[in-house]
């Protein structure tokens, strides 16, 4: 100090001096002292806080971050308050998402409490002396409870959702006569998303005007008060029978590894680093969180942040449970202290029944394997007491008391089917009595059989095979659900207890489409949600399509499903001998999948032959295009505009595609407005796009199908989030089609259009992944082996234009426009990287910048075209020998006619089996010369005329005509239309229950279908 005031000479007037500064520095310290969140680490919080009729202390008996909390202790009536605290902005909050979900200021604190008693505290904020906020908080409970409480829901003068809040004072106060609590990181006001503060035994007030079953992630009070409530009867000897097997096959499945040793060592070092302390009352360790990035969190006034996630803790219990039974009595026993120990910690850190801890929100994800470990645990969970106070726990957090609520109030969704169902069934044998576990199980089977078959929900499995969630045909998260149902309906065939056959048979169907729209097991870009190029797909499926093979048939009459077993023997028989002899010996062999499969609720056609399949995808108003995410597929606009993606029987990664170096503006068969990748991502952190366009679908007719869409991305909604406005800027259109005959696909776009004139308008034909840079690609004009290469393929007016991709796809262009070609080296970014951010979602292991050779071709349509059009075939995976002969093979192949393309239809005939497929966008057109004369809504048709007096269509109206509950907003189920088809000439209609009228009064036929689904309606006539 004397160095800073050498103008002091007396070292009386520098210790005065010195003083008067320190305590000056301290008094401007603590009047400055706001902290957002307050965990009591310092002596500086403790005394921003002021008191009546009692005792506060930092403590270290009780805490969560840091080292200590707030203890108060009072007598007769007693309050705590301070007006040191900073209310924090939406920005300064950690908004995942920003304010794209409704978000408003929330309290969030955890509060301990040693013995639970009948009295209350109540929690208050004040301005200017004036309470204007309060809620009070019951203190029957034991051990922390955290709370989040949006102000809104408080009572008092609560401000709306969404607004800022402004309180000078936050005060708590008792009473009871006498008490002890603890208090710890308290956020005084952060937002948080409205979504996510759940309710709970102590807070229930909050979401209490809300109809709390749509949230199926959220624990209730309700459900759990039907378990309590819950009368049993008493138990057959067949039923315990049944009880004993279930109990058995689940208890098979988390068997120890006979083969593998204990390593005990591995168990301590896991152990260790819960760092759990046993202070002889309870069991101490950091906060067991969950979500905790949705949590304000300051370095500076709680440490360095140290925790243990709940997934962490039941990954080393499930260790440890897993191990047990293979040691010595002396290991065993130091294998279930450590085990007790975490147990205990568990509870005590707020995972009791009747406890949210502030939320809960897909907390199936994360509770799975600290689940597992307590059921293989159960015996020594129940010879230690705590059988019951778990069990409760499991029961509360996985919402179980829902299996006995009213039938009316059930409904499928994936995400339960995913995390908890297989865990609904496993928990039911933590109940003690095996009435209550009958009674259980029977509600259980009700419950997946009922909601297994609904077909007309939000999300689930739709009548075409689909699996839906996020509003929309989404096969990664069907996937969670066919990972898991198929051990259900396994463990329960075979007993009482089995799922009824209307709920077997609707999940088996979506569980077969999925082997339909993946090649082999990969299912493609267009409908990978928020994970393009990711090597998605089927495979991990390998033991569930056994299952179900062994589950039996929906029917109960067959003790193995001979579907599911050939499909199986198609994907997976060649590795596994021993299962395909012994399908052998019951007549079973591998299925022959071909031909054309229609997934109208995924706006999904697959086009196979041989052993390759074509993926062709669109989008429309009740479809999404994808689905873009704040730290996943950034770019991904266009995997879904017309798509056409070639698979060989390799999948993906061996048919060209891959994310390393891919040019996220050359999706093959799209039409796209090519965009700087800093332009191709959105500003916005979540879009699900869907058109205002109802015309996205496909129709089959024998082997072969049409798919068509109408591209618009001028005006649209959004499928999750509130907007209901949406658009692009370019206001790109199309008029998109592609004709299946055979081994050969017609691919036409008309009226392509948009008002960008800066970037250029281009429809892709193949961007494919070079395995060799030198591989030669064969062209119309030359054979092209230099690397990097890039050239115009211009239109040849004596010879079609033509082409060879890197995998032996060729493709012949029929139109008048040049192709663009190039072999390259790609720089470009993860789907997971966001370019104007600089946000990823993985930034330890996630590469930002991705590099890859590639030869891509496109037609270039230039900026701002006015209904441009393009016309090409492709020739999947052509054998070496007719890619030698491909110049002639296109030249002569006449098996197939354009008949028409524009803005009104396109029509193409398929020569070889006498079928024309009218892909019509124009209502009451006349179709001149054909035997369709006219349509009365958009529609795609197949008319097939082997013989001349006879006709097959296979008819789609393709509006799915969703209900729309609130604009941009639908019930994800289809609506009865109707169509009008008039057909040249009088003709007689063999009956079928959708044809509501046939009108031959004219010279024509006019014939009136009730279509539904999208799905097609085939009807034969003659005359």
């Amino acid at each position: 100090m004397t160095k800073n005031y050498s103008f002091l000479t007396s070292k009386k007037k520098e210790a005065v001096t010195a003083l008067f500064f320190l305590t000056s520095c301290i008094s401007f310290a603590q009047s400055d002292y706001k902290p957002a969140v307050e965990s009591f680490e310092s002596e500086k919080g403790l005394s921003a806080y002021q008191i009546t009729n009692g005792k506060i202390a930092r403590s270290e008996a009780h805490r969560k971050y840091g080292k200590n909390s707030l203890q108060w202790e009072w007598k007769d009536k007693s309050s705590i308050g301070t007006s040191k605290f900073k209310i924090l902005t939406a920005e300064e909050s950690p908004l995942e998402y920003g304010l794209f979900f409704p978000s408003s200021p929330t309290l969030q604190m955890s509060i301990y409490n040693e013995v639970a008693q009948n009295g209350k505290i109540t929690v208050s904020f004040e301005k200017n002396g004036k309470r204007e906020v309060y809620f009070d908080l019951p203190l029957s409970f034991t051990g922390w409870r955290t709370i989040w409480v949006p102000f809104y829901e408080m009572q008092g003068n609560t401000p709306k959702k969404l607004a800022q809040v402004d309180y000078d004072y936050f005060k708590i106060t008792s009473s009871t006569p006498t008490g002890k609590l603890f208090f710890d990181d308290i956020i005084y006001s952060q937002y948080q998303d409205d979504r996510h503060a759940y309710p709970d035994e102590i807070v229930p007030f909050i979401k209490s005007k809300l109809n709390l079953g749509e949230d199926h992630w959220m624990p209730l009070i309700s459900n759990y008060d039907r378990i309590k409530n819950l009368k049993t009867e008493a138990v057959t000897e067949a039923v315990r029978k049944d009880l004993k097997k279930i109990e058995s096959t689940i208890e098979q499945n988390y068997e120890a590894d006979k083969k593998s040793k204990l390593n005990l060592k591995s168990l301590r070092e896991d152990y260790k680093k819960l760092n759990l302390v046993d202070n002889g009352k309870t069991i101490l360790g950091p906060p067991l969180t969950f979500k905790a990035t949705q949590d304000y969190y300051d370095e500076s006034q709680q440490g360095k942040q140290v925790l243990t996630d709940v997934q962490d803790l039941g990954k080393t219990l499930k260790k440890i449970a897993s191990s047990y039974e293979k040691g010595t009595a002396a290991e065993k026993e130091e294998m279930k202290t450590m085990f007790l120990n975490g147990t205990k910690y568990f509870l005590d850190q707020g995972w009791q029944a009747g406890s949210n801890g502030g939320t809960r929100h897909h907390i199936g994800y994360n509770v799975r394997q600290i689940t597992e470990a307590f059921f293989i645990m159960r015996q020594v969970l129940d010879e230690n007491g705590l059988l019951a106070e778990v069990g409760a726990s499991l029961h509360w957090i996985f919402n179980i008391g829902s299996l006995l609520d009213n039938p009316e109030n059930f409904h499928v969704n994936i995400d339960y089917l995913n995390t908890q169902s297989y865990y609904h069934l496993m928990l039911i044998f933590l109940f003690e009595k095996q009435e209550m576990q009958a009674a259980m199980v029977q509600a259980y089977s009700n419950f997946i059989n009922i909601t297994l078959a609904q077909q007309k929900e939000e999300w689930g499995f739709k009548v075409d095979g689909t699996a839906w969630h996020h509003n929309g045909s989404y096969p990664a998260y069907g996937l969670g659900a066919f990972q898991n149902v198929p051990k259900v309906i396994k463990t329960l065939s075979g007993t009482k207890f089995r799922i009824g056959s209307e709920g077997h048979q609707n999940f088996k169907y979506s569980f077969l489409t999925s082997r339909a729209y993946s090649q082999l097991y990969n299912w493609g870009f267009g409908n990978a949600g928020r994970h393009p190029l990711e090597n998605n797909g089927i495979y991990s499926l390998k033991n569930e399509f056994l299952e179900m093979a062994y589950a039996g048939n929906p029917e109960g009459t067959s003790e193995i499903d001979k579907d599911v077993a050939e499909a199986y023997l198609r994907l997976w028989g060649k590795e596994d001998p021993k299962t395909t002899a012994s399908f052998a010996e019951k007549g079973l062999y591998p299925e022959i999948l071909s031909g054309y499969r229609s997934l109208p609720y995924g706006a999904t056609a697959i086009h196979r032959r041989d052993d390759w399949a074509a993926i062709i995808k669109g989008y429309s108003k009740y479809v999404w295009a994808s689905e873009i995410y704040v730290k996943a597929n950034r770019y991904g606009r266009y995997p879904a505009n017309g798509t056409i993606q070639l698979l060989n029987s390799g999948g993906e990664e061996a048919s060209g595609f891959v994310q390393e170096g891919w040019d996220w503006n050359r999706y093959p068969g799209s039409t796209v407005i090519n965009l700087p990748l800093k332009e191709l991502e959105p500003k916005l952190p979540l879009i699900m796009f869907r058109s205002n366009e109802s015309f996205a679908g496909s129709t089959v007719l024998g082997q072969d199908g049409i798919f068509g869409m109408i591209l618009n991305e001028s005006k649209g909604t959004n499928a999750d989030g509130n907007e209901s406005n949406l658009g692009f800027p370019g206001k790109l259109t199309a008029k998109k089609s592609v004709f299946a005959f055979g081994g050969k696909m017609i691919a036409i776009g008309t009226d392509i259009s948009s008002i960008d004139t800066k970037n250029p308008t281009q429809t892709n034909i193949f961007q494919s992944s070079l395995k060799d840079t030198k591989a030669p690609i064969m062209t119309a004009s030359e054979t092209i082996t230099k690397f990097p290469f890039e050239t115009e393929l211009k239109k040849n007016k004596k010879s079609s234009n033509w082409l060879i991709d890197p995998y032996g796809n060729g493709y012949n262009v029929l139109s008048n426009n040049s192709v663009q070609f190039k072999k390259a080296y790609q720089q470009s970014y993860h789907n997971e990287y966001s370019i104007n951010t600089g946000i990823i979602e993985d930034p330890v292991n996630g590469a930002r910048e991705t590099y890859g050779d590639f030869a891509s071709a496109w037609i270039d349509h230039g900026t701002s075209p006015k209904n441009a059009s393009y016309q090409y075939v492709i020739y999947p995976f052509l054998s070496k020998q007719n890619q030698n002969n491909f110049g002639k093979i296109a030249a002569n192949d006449k098996s197939f006619e354009i008949k028409r393309a524009d803005g009104i239809a396109h029509i193409v005939l398929n020569k070889e089996t006498n079928t024309t497929g009218f892909v019509i966008f124009g209502a009451n057109q006349p179709l001149d010369k054909e035997i369709i004369k006219e349509v009365s809504s958009p529609a795609l048709l197949m008319v097939n005329q082997k013989i001349k007096n006879e006709l097959t269509i296979s008819a789609v109206q393709p509006d799915l005509n969703f209900p729309e509950y609130k604009p941009g907003k639908y019930r994800n189920y289809s609506q009865p239309v109707e169509l009008k088809i008039t057909i040249v000439g009088k003709w007689k209609v063999l009956p079928v229950d959708f044809i509501k009228n046939i009108d031959t009064s004219g010279d024509n036929t006019i014939i009136t279908l009730t279509c539904v689904d999208g799905l097609p309606r085939e009807f034969k006539l003659n005359r």
